[in-house]
């Protein structure tokens, strides 16, 4: 009985920190989220758009969840191919989305950028009604 126990008591923990699935967290994900510099709009059809632009003209692609991760692909000005980031969703609700970058490729990256060792926190942009 006790190693039954056991079991059951350490993957509880798990459990409880568990993501929906990735439908679930695409529909989550659909609206307006602030950070300290921008608005990014994740649109249902799976596009998204950043206000203000940033640098480098990556201000919309197109986004998708696999895994739990949020999948996003830009195209810079003068490019033949898409940029692609990939975020470990920490965190999704209503009103919060935390994440943490773990994989960014494609042309416009400068040559030997470490990726930022850290969690971002974007809240939901709410409009009064």
């Amino acid at each position: 009985m006790r190693p039954a126990f056991v079991i059951v008591a350490s993957t509880v923990p798990v459990l409880a920190l568990a993501l929906p699935d990735d439908t679930t967290l695409s529909r989550l994900l659909v609206g307006t989220w602030h950070d300290y510099r921008h608005d990014a709009q994740y649109r249902a059809d799976g596009t998204w758009i950043l206000d203000p632009p940033d640098e480098g003209d990556n201000t919309r692609g197109k986004w998708r969840i696999e895994h739990g991760r949020l999948i996003t692909t830009w195209r810079f000005s003068g490019e033949s191919s898409d940029s692609t980031a990939v975020d470990e969703i920490s965190e999704l609700t209503q009103k919060t989305f935390k994440f943490r970058t773990i994989s960014q490729e494609g042309p416009g990256r400068p040559e030997g950028q470490a990726l930022p060792n850290k969690i971002f926190t974007l809240t939901r942009v709410t409009t009064k009604q």
